[in-house]
């Protein structure tokens, strides 16, 4: 019976941190270049881009140049646990003038 109960405690902790998950993105504003590897570096920190229409035309046209970019972050940990990198999704960028 008291078994049961933290079976059913643990599955709805579960749940709502699954739930919680894609609420951890954070709006932020990053400036930095377009790497060749279709990343933004920006701080000395590097930040692999979401697929979505503005994060494909922002890697895919402005290579080497400076941008703001405005996006959601989040920091993605692997499966396994042994990396974690730093993901934003772009909904807006533009190019700054150095």
């Amino acid at each position: 019976m008291m078994s049961r109960l933290w079976i059913g405690v643990f599955l709805i902790l579960a749940t709502v941190c699954l739930i919680a998950a894609p609420v951890a993105a954070k709006t932020v504003t990053l400036v930095g270049e377009v790497n060749d590897n279709q990343q933004i570096v920006a701080d000395n920190e590097i930040y692999e881009v979401d697929h979505n229409a503005a994060g494909d035309d922002l890697v895919l046209n402005y290579i080497a140049q400076k941008v703001k970019v405005v996006g959601q972050l989040k920091v993605v940990v692997q499966s396994d646990g042994s990396d974690e990198y730093k993901l934003i999704k772009v909904e807006s960028f533009e190019v700054v003038e150095e």
